[in-house]
């Protein structure tokens, strides 16, 4: 992400221990391993979350959070969601309702972010998030290897969507809705949307 935009942010999203490299994001512990190896920065939303979470004590319920958000030049949020599992198959009902209440939460904890004049960052969600927040899921192929005999990216970017029901949420709540490999990822985002950007 370009300097000049997380010195505009408010405190809790520019905070340094929420900017850290996409490869730093996507890293899975229990497994020991990236589902990128990108140096471009972002931030770091569960970690956002979790400061939320903390602040707002009153919560019953812990919110849930994608792992990262990135913002572009002309403002379109991204939110990233890595998974370094299988994503259909045996407990794609279990993902499924994860992913869908993370998009839900996500949103909700941006929505309620305010500068420290008291001035929210995002005035009008609903519209905002139609227009300028994109969420991208990047799985593992290793370990999604079924998926792999889908050629055509749209196809399968749509009948995964479809599949853990995320294509709902393009035009209703997301301007669009992608699902990479690890591969297609860095080729689609990194290499070509964001390429020119730090």
């Amino acid at each position: 992400m370009e300097q000049y935009i997380i010195n505009k942010l408010p405190n809790i999203l520019k905070l340094n221990i929420n900017i850290k490299t996409l490869k730093y994001i996507s890293y899975d512990n229990s497994n020991n391993e990236h589902l990128t190896h990108s140096k471009k920065t972002a931030i770091d939303f569960d970690s956002v979350k979790n400061l939320y979470n903390i602040k707002d004590n009153n919560n019953i319920f812990e919110l849930q959070s994608n792992d990262a958000l990135y913002i572009d030049k002309n403002k379109i949020h991204y939110f990233i969601e890595f998974k370094n599992i299988q994503i259909v198959k045996n407990k794609h009902r279990k993902i499924k309702k994860e992913l869908q209440l993370k998009i839900y939460d996500s949103i909700f904890i941006l929505s309620d972010i305010e500068y420290s004049n008291g001035i929210k960052y995002i005035s009008d969600i609903f519209s905002f998030s139609k227009n300028y927040i994109i969420y991208i899921l990047v799985y593992n192929s290793n370990k999604n290897s079924s998926l792999q005999i889908h050629n055509n990216l749209e196809n399968k970017s749509k009948m995964l969507s479809d599949k853990l029901g995320l294509s709902k949420f393009t035009k209703f709540l997301l301007k669009e809705v992608y699902i990479y490999d690890e591969e297609e990822f860095e080729r689609e985002f990194i290499n070509k949307i964001i390429r020119n950007e730090p």
